[in-house]
């Protein structure tokens, strides 16, 4: 073989080299996939363009629950190799995934999440997920909003409350869901063990019915705070209401 086939093999096969190193950095697509009524029951997949190399992936979904309990959650043929687990409390359901092996190549659902048919289209949002605990970079979408999002009622309720904050204890991020019996001006604060105020979550006039903030461990001054025990103050004109949680490190 001559010199010049021989360098211009060796050119191709770099030229390939860095194609594939520019595909394998670009970030994977996660989305929901159509809903379908599947025996009495409504079935939602997660989707995902290209599964190659994964090895742990990490949901984090928040949902409506009148719009259906959460039944189960199942693994498709491209996690055959998976162990998959999942939580559901209160609107927040967590699904976990993870492998010995790496996944090969192949896009499309890699898990379903199996709701009560209540006749109503779920609304399921994407709080966080993670590839490889983030060494594959991911895009997905519809995002829940990380500051403050309202869940629409027909019938206001008749007492305000503060739930207790999902996950507890939690590290990264925590939710935090409490209800207004009425329009009022509110605040959402966070408290250390000692009784220093952290950090501010919400000031502001609020509608009735229920409400959701995240908190991800950041004090007012966007410090990282040690883990401890810290207390969460919705308070108003009209009332108090507080919980307890762990942030672990």
């Amino acid at each position: 073989m001559s010199l010049l086939p021989a360098a211009g093999l060796i050119a191709l096969w770099s030229l390939f080299c860095s194609l594939a190193a520019l595909a394998q950095e670009a970030p994977r697509q996660v989305q929901f996939g159509s809903a379908r009524i599947e025996e009495g029951v409504r079935v939602v997949p997660v989707e995902i363009d290209q599964i190659e190399g994964v090895l742990a992936i990490d949901l984090d979904i928040v949902l409506n629950r009148a719009h259906g309990q959460v039944l189960d959650v199942r693994s498709t043929d491209l996690l055959a190799d998976f162990f998959t687990l999942h939580n559901a409390v209160e609107d927040t359901l967590k699904i976990a995934s993870a492998s010995a092996l790496a996944a090969g190549p192949g896009g499309g659902a890699f898990v379903e999440i199996v709701l009560e048919d209540t006749g109503v289209v779920p609304e399921l949002l994407f709080l966080e997920v993670l590839l490889n605990d983030e060494e594959i970079a991911v895009e997905y979408g519809p995002r829940y909003a990380t500051i403050t999002a309202v869940l629409e009622e027909s019938v206001p309720p008749d007492v305000s409350y503060l739930k207790q904050n999902v996950p507890n204890p939690f590290n990264g991020e925590t939710l935090l869901v409490f209800s207004l019996a009425e329009p009022i001006y509110v605040e959402l604060s966070v408290y250390n063990a000692i009784g220093q105020q952290v950090r501010t979550l919400l000031q502001q006039p609020l509608s009735a019915g229920l409400h959701r903030v995240t908190w991800d461990g950041i004090d007012g001054r966007g410090r990282r705070l040690s883990s401890g025990r810290y207390v969460a103050v919705l308070r108003s004109q009209a009332f108090a209401r507080s919980i307890g949680m762990v942030l672990v490190e």
